[in-house]
């Protein structure tokens, strides 16, 4: 189940989504998510986080899943940038656990959980 629902995704996300292409780029953020922040949502649940975590986590979600539908098919990309002639372009993702690839944004809203420290729970 998905960290985020669609009328969340439309209050947090930028909506670049298409309608049909929502759910599953949203099912898809929420296991990158879990997997920055090292399945703790999964051994509590959502509902086992308080109320400022959970807005959090929704935030990032909707978030990440807006990145990945943007430039998910430059993260799979074997090269991290290129040049030709005077024009150069290199692409900068902060990479999280699991070699997760997103951005500073989505970093800050989950580290404020304390979910993504490294520490035993």
């Amino acid at each position: 189940m998905a960290y985020a629902t669609v009328e969340e995704y439309e209050r947090y996300g930028d909506g670049v989504i298409t309608p049909d292409e929502l759910e599953k780029a949203l099912e898809r953020a929420s296991d990158q998510v879990d997997a920055l922040t090292y399945n703790r949502i999964v051994g509590r649940g959502l509902a086992g986080l308080t109320m400022f975590q959970q807005l959090n986590v929704t935030k990032a979600t909707c978030q990440q899943a807006d990145f990945h539908f943007q430039y998910g098919d430059y993260l799979a990309f074997p090269l991290s940038g290129y040049s030709a002639g005077s024009v150069s372009l290199s692409f900068k993702a902060v990479e999280g656990a699991g070699g997760i690839q997103t951005t500073e944004a989505v970093s800050s809203l989950l580290a404020a959980t304390g979910l993504t420290s490294r520490r035993l729970c």
